[in-house]
């Protein structure tokens, strides 16, 4: 039977915060609908471009059922990506084509099903809804922008998150219902990436903490299933043992890398160059370790059969989940800090990755929550989570917004070069990635698969296939500095006596002409000051261009009469 703690009477303030409870869980999850709604754009960037619209080229162009399937279910880099495909696909049957925008959106579906989970968890500890506000807070927050807001690792990372933790609260269930859903959606997760994998011991590991021999069976034969779906005829083994042998030869680096990881949630000094950068998330991540084991031989020594502890059904429940969950997290850390350490240390704390840490932080919470015996412990830990959860929550949009508002118009500008020069999206010139994103985007647009969308460009686009003939112009002062990668141009301080809206630094060749977003109106300082912007600059990613020579000029739309100004200045690219 359920034991109910009691929740005694509060002051006035608690009162009215528990009447404000809806309010304030709503507040950080209408913003974080809003910030993916605002910067989600129909885009793709890098891996979409094969893993979305070369896959649905593919699959419409196959003749036969069985080529079909195979299109389905070939692995997308060291992933398969069935659910993405099959999302794809629904999408493009019912629409006409591929739209990026709206891949994001599902995504976010994704990771609002995980917060209704984590809801549902909660109400079985029977609290105050209060006692909920840390976790959407943890939980839809910006740090991890590069998921929310790209189409590939959005459809990986919140769908295997989503369909994992809901297996394992599906295992902790009662009904034969429930397990053959639970395993349907851990097979599921499994096929849309190979982080889903982890969620197959973890299943078992509930299974067996449990003593439900019978389905603990049943889920080995299904997790047979899974593994050989997801490698055969896998061909990545060489990547992951060039990136496992790096980690093996550096281990103090690697070990190091698992902890960073585990806190990256607190990487709160993001502009710091250096190692100095990763010691508060490593610090972070030993400290969460260290009670995550803690909570973990807690909860583990009362399923021993010599334990004295008798805790109520529901605890043990919830207590299962959260030894899945850190299973299936953990797992994830340690194969992040084995296999991308190579890539760099700072990968530790790129954006693409954050979400696990984020959803970590939820499960710690509500873990510690649900070990507490009264009222007044939960009380505290309430507190305590909120004050973090909100501060962690600030610092992230008021670091990570501008970025991500950057990135859009990043995207954007990089759109038109694709259209115009058939290079922009990610891609380096020459290699054979580039003409594999060339010959994709050209017959997506043709066939009507894709459409281009508009931007702040649009409305001078015709003049960037007519500029060839332009002069030099010799009042505008421009600063070019750089060389090998890139180039970082701009003009003076104050070019302009109005203040500019969107600009982009602009490069013309013979043959091209290509744009570069100015970061000026991103910064910091501008983005949340307002302030108005009268200058532009951009760095010039050298790799995408065409060897050569480049004019080097500005793309100013809200000049009206001057639109495109070329200056004295130009690169070479070898």
């Amino acid at each position: 039977m359920s034991t109910v703690i009691a929740v005694p009477a509060q002051g006035r303030l608690v009162s009215r915060l528990q009447s404000l409870a809806p309010v304030l869980i709503a507040l950080p999850v209408g913003c974080f609908i809003l910030f993916v709604f605002t910067y989600a754009v129909n885009v793709p960037w890098f891996d979409d471009i094969d893993a979305f619209l070369g896959f649905t080229l593919a699959y419409t162009d196959a003749t036969t059922l069985s080529e079909k399937i195979y299109n389905v279910l070939v692995p997308n880099n060291e992933h398969r990506i069935v659910i993405a495909k099959l999302i794809t696909l629904a999408m493009y049957y019912l629409t006409g084509e591929v739209n990026f925008r709206w891949l994001i959106l599902i995504a976010l579906l994704f990771i609002l099903g995980t917060l209704v989970l984590l809801a549902r968890l909660f109400r079985s500890m029977q609290l105050p809804w209060l006692a909920f506000l840390p976790v959407p807070f943890l939980l839809l927050q910006p740090e991890y922008y590069l998921t929310s807001l790209w189409s590939i690792p959005g459809l990986q990372h919140s769908v295997v998150i989503c369909l994992t933790l809901s297996s394992q609260y599906m295992l902790t269930q009662s009904g034969r219902s429930n397990f053959a859903l639970a395993i349907t959606l851990q097979i599921l997760a499994a096929l849309s990436m190979s982080n889903g994998l982890m969620g197959l011991i973890a299943g078992g590991i509930i299974l067996a903490l449990s003593r439900n021999w019978y389905r603990l069976g049943g889920w080995v034969a299904g997790s047979v299933i899974a593994i050989w779906l997801y490698f055969y005829n896998f061909q990545s083994a060489g990547r992951t043992s060039d990136s496992l042998g790096y980690s093996l030869s550096h281990p103090v680096q690697a070990i190091g890398a698992f902890f960073t990881f585990t806190g990256a949630m607190f990487d709160l000094i993001p502009t710091v160059q250096g190692s100095w950068r990763y010691a508060p998330p490593t610090l972070a991540g030993i400290v969460l370790a260290a009670l995550v084991l803690s909570l973990v031989y807690r909860m583990v020594r009362g399923f021993l059969p010599a334990s004295s502890e008798k805790p109520d059904d529901e605890r043990q429940k919830r207590r299962l989940f959260f030894i899945g969950g850190y299973v299936f997290l953990f797992g994830n850390v340690a194969i992040i800090a084995l296999l991308r350490l190579r890539y760099g240390y700072e990968v530790m704390v790129v954006s693409n990755y954050m979400i696990y840490p984020a959803v970590m932080a939820t499960l710690i919470y509500l873990n510690v929550l649900s070990e507490c015996l009264n009222w007044r412990a939960q009380q505290r830990c309430l507190k305590v989570g909120a004050l973090v959860s909100i501060l962690i929550w600030v610092f992230a949009y008021g670091i990570y917004w501008p970025k991500a508002a950057y990135r859009k118009q990043m995207l954007l500008t990089s759109a038109m070069n694709q259209k115009h020069n058939d290079i922009g999206l990610g891609a380096t010139w020459g290699t054979p990635f580039a003409n594999m994103a060339r010959s994709v985007m050209r017959e997506s647009a043709k066939r009507g698969i894709y459409h281009y969308p508009t931007s702040y460009v649009t409305p001078v686009e015709s003049l960037l296939t007519a500029t060839t003939s332009t002069p030099n112009d010799s009042c505008l002062t421009m600063q070019v500095q750089g060389g090998g990668y890139s180039y970082v141009a701009q003009t003076e301080p104050l070019a302009y006596k109005n203040a500019l809206g969107q600009a982009a630094i602009l490069v013309q060749s013979d043959k091209r002409t290509l744009l570069y977003a100015s970061e000026i109106p991103f910064t910091l300082r501008n983005f949340w000051l307002n302030r108005p912007v009268t200058s532009v600059k951009a760095e010039i990613i050298n790799i995408m261009l065409e060897p050569g020579r480049y004019k080097v000029g500005v793309l100013t739309p809200s000049e009206s009469n001057r639109p495109v100004q070329f200056s004295c200045q130009t690169v070479a690219v070898p």
